[in-house]
């Protein structure tokens, strides 16, 4: 009799730990990064396109100081979010994630630049994490889904028995519902189709690096106006502000004004084809810096000096 327990007790333990290790797999693998989606045959050739200018940006940016971890990394291609054409080409280094660049696909064939940096912060997994454990939201089931519009509306999908929104890039949580996402969604695509398309051979004719400072060592944005950007000059006086290594804040109000993102801009690269793209960073570190498309920002926010 005490042998037939045993063996029942030691059925039960086998199971429990089964149970146990089915769970843990069930949220690893719910909590993956962005995956490449197969792509059919004939479009190969635009998957080939697409790494060759990838890998091009790449070495452009790899001879900037401040990408010299660049150099000599591979690059790793995951599509961003379910039925778009965009991607996110993470920048590896010694098996670690230096920077990225997300990519569109044009109608005309080509590729816009939608943003890049540096560092391992756009759709991490380690903050996803840290997201859910403050939403208490931690249970197997839920999936967690990366949706790319553009900078300024790229966030993770936390979908369980409710549905929640996170940054895609500070993992705070976000005042979003699905019926705003689709609605901000479907207006502001738009947005990313008037980029300017990039050619593989494009190349930064200006690059302007200033110190890191907190955007929050002082308010002028809740107290001052913003920088003038009504005519297009409005954009070159803002690029001269940052030319004279002067301190400059941007900020957006977004999904109704309930959310505020706030960020000091600490330089831009202009390339060759008329692109403008600021950097922009959180706080003093410079741990992480988001070079953003300045057509975009000054559509979305407002520059104060």
């Amino acid at each position: 009799m005490k042998k037939r327990v045993n063996l029942l007790l030691s059925q039960i333990r086998k199971l429990m730990i089964g149970a146990l290790l089915l769970s843990a797999l069930l949220w690893t693998s719910s909590l993956q990064p962005p995956q490449a989606a197969a792509m059919p045959e004939q479009e190969q050739a635009g998957q080939s396109s697409l790494l060759a200018h990838v890998q091009a940006w790449t070495e452009q940016l790899a001879v900037q100081p401040a990408f010299k971890s660049w150099q000599g990394a591979t690059l790793s291609i995951s599509a961003l979010g379910p039925g778009t054409h965009s991607w996110m080409a993470s920048v590896i280094q010694h098996k670690k994630t230096v920077g990225y660049l997300v990519v569109h696909a044009t109608e005309s064939g080509g590729f816009v630049l939608g943003e890049y940096g540096l560092g391992d912060y756009l759709y991490n997994l380690t903050t996803l994490q840290q997201s859910l454990q403050r939403l208490e939201l931690i249970p197997s089931a839920i999936t967690s889904t990366p949706l790319y519009v553009h900078p300024l509306l790229s966030v993770w999908k936390i979908s369980g028995k409710s549905t929640a929104f996170t940054d895609a890039m500070s993992g705070e949580a976000l005042p979003l519902t699905a019926s705003l996402w689709s609605a901000e969604a479907s207006q502001e695509l738009k947005l990313i189709q008037v980029q300017t398309p990039m050619a593989a051979t494009a190349g930064i004719a200006k690059a302007v690096s200033n110190a890191s400072f907190s955007p929050y060592e002082r308010l002028q944005w809740l107290t001052d106006a913003p920088v003038d950007k009504a005519e297009s000059k409005g954009s070159i006086k803002l690029l001269n502000i940052l030319d004279k290594k002067k301190h400059l804040t941007y900020t957006a109000a977004r999904f109704n004004g309930d959310m505020l993102y706030v960020w000091s801009a600490t330089g831009y690269h202009s390339w060759n084809n008329g692109a403008v793209y600021i950097a922009l960073e959180t706080d003093e570190l410079g741990e992480s810096q988001r070079y953003v498309p300045l057509t975009l920002l000054v559509e979305l926010g407002d520059f104060y000096r």
